[in-house]
């Protein structure tokens, strides 16, 4: 054998990343209306980074980013999470805000294009026995534990 071995994957790893890319197929809808949301963002100065964690994301924000964060229809956010695209303001993003939204991703990872309807579902349900259709949404619950270990 020459000096140059080639790495063999654990079991785990192997099915860790086949589960990522199937992930990233099941959500990739969703991830393409994210660019398409953030492609003006992109045109019009703005910048993309590439989140490389264990959850891989698209980083995206600009002065039009900025704005429509801003005028939100549902309220004005730091960042939003669109399949594996995050349009985020351009100072306001922290490392606790970036983890909420990389929970988010991996939520559509697992929900695939019935991700947003179940969005839906789990504010209507809040809504339905008198609680806040944002803050008891199980989906904002899943993320904001999430922010614990950023």
């Amino acid at each position: 054998m020459g000096s140059r071995q080639m790495r063999e994957e654990r079991p785990e790893e192997e099915r860790s990343r086949l589960s990522n890319l199937l992930g990233m197929f099941w959500a990739l809808p969703l991830t393409i209306s994210g660019f398409l949301l953030a492609f003006p963002v992109l045109a019009w100065r703005g910048h993309v980074y590439i989140v490389r964690n264990t959850t891989q994301a698209l980083l995206i924000c600009g002065p039009l980013g900025d704005f429509l964060l801003a005028h939100h229809p549902f309220g004005r956010m730091t960042a939003m999470a669109i399949g594996h695209v995050v349009l985020c303001e351009q100072k306001g993003l922290s490392r606790r805000i970036l983890t909420h939204e990389l929970e988010h991703v991996r939520q559509a990872m697992r929900w695939g294009i019935l991700f947003p309807f179940a969005y839906i579902a789990s504010s209507v349900w809040a809504k339905l026995r008198g609680r806040d259709a944002y803050w008891h949404n199980a989906f904002e619950i899943a993320a904001r534990d999430a922010e614990k270990h950023a």
